[in-house]
């Protein structure tokens, strides 16, 4: 099938979700065949479920490029597409896989599945400044959703290991009051240097989606 959602956001960069509805077989056949390598990858996912995310991330790749969609990690553990100059940025939830390609700046991207399990680690990722502007907000579930999402695109865009989602990033305040928008947040690069991200959101009956601008 088809994506489930594609948009250009600007030249040079475009972002795409897989809603996973295929058996394995199923998104095999839109694929070319594997080589050895992807062969390999495939068979050593023990899990059902993650053999299709993995899929469906591949087949996005290849509808959105049409080359064989081969990808490597670096050091930091930035994915990298090995037939193209696109860089790229994939996540996956439950039942989704998501891709940000850009002809650019490195991008981030990432999808979650709304869940209690993130209020329940929200200690973990939010900084005081976040919890105070979130207290009293009717709209908190959304809050906490994005705000957890948009760390880890930002997290998969500096691509600096070690990363403190809870101190060295930041969201400024912000009401999602409508199911698409933007929102800003501050990182610490070092100890010197900060920068503001722009990312775009959407809020889905079945997950939550940013990626960087």
């Amino acid at each position: 099938m088809p994506a489930l959602f594609e948009k250009r956001v600007k030249p040079g960069l475009r972002v795409a979700v897989w809603e996973i509805k295929e058996t394995e077989q199923e998104l095999l056949k839109l694929l070319p065949p594997l080589r050895t390598e992807e062969k390999t990858f495939l068979e050593r996912i023990s899990f059902g479920p993650r053999k299709l995310e993995w899929l469906a991330s591949r087949a996005l790749i290849f509808q959105q490029t049409g080359i064989y969609p081969a990808s490597r990690y670096k050091d930091n553990g930035q994915p990298f597409l090995t037939e193209c100059n696109e860089k790229i940025s994939i996540s996956h939830t439950r039942g989704f896989a998501a891709t940000a390609l850009s002809t650019e700046e490195t991008p981030g991207i990432d999808i979650e599945y709304p869940s209690p399990r993130i209020e329940k680690v929200s200690e973990r990722f939010l900084h005081s400044n976040e919890s105070n502007f979130i207290a009293a907000s009717n709209l908190r579930q959304h809050q906490l959703g994005l705000i957890w999402c948009l760390k880890e695109a930002i997290f998969k865009q500096v691509g600096i290991p070690g990363l403190n989602f809870k101190d060295q990033i930041i969201t400024h305040p912000f009401n999602p009051e409508t199911r698409e928008g933007k929102i800003t947040a501050s990182v610490q690069i070092s100890e010197n240097q900060k920068r503001t991200i722009t990312l775009n959101y959407i809020i889905h009956e079945d997950f939550y989606l940013t990626w960087t601008e």
